[in-house]
């Protein structure tokens, strides 16, 4: 079961496997947005609908559509890169200390 399909269920009661998938999944270029205060909500809601419609990529359509500059675009796409590492590293680091202990 996709954690995104019960939104509403607590992160206690999903099973290890949601945990995980909640965990590990990258952000989206429009989350990452919303959350830095760049779109509000009716904003990304209405950039996907057209992303659906048009097959374009995200950022290019906040370039289109004026809603910012391409050096803040840039700079939301670095903060994306950045997230992306950390759930990298982090997961490196936990797979390397399984391996560990499973050798002792």
């Amino acid at each position: 079961m996709d954690p995104q399909d019960n939104p509403e269920q607590k992160f206690e009661d999903m099973n290890d496997e949601q945990k995980w998938d909640i965990l590990t999944r990258p952000e989206k270029l429009g989350e990452i947005l919303l959350k830095h205060g760049k779109i509000n909500l009716k904003q990304l809601e209405d950039l996907i609908k057209e992303q659906e419609k048009s097959g374009m990529p995200f950022g290019e359509l906040v370039l289109a559509k004026g809603i910012m500059s391409r050096e803040d675009l840039m700079k939301a796409l670095d903060w994306q890169h950045r997230s992306d590492q950390v759930i990298i590293e982090s997961l490196t680091e936990m797979v390397s200390k399984q391996a560990k202990e499973g050798e002792e």
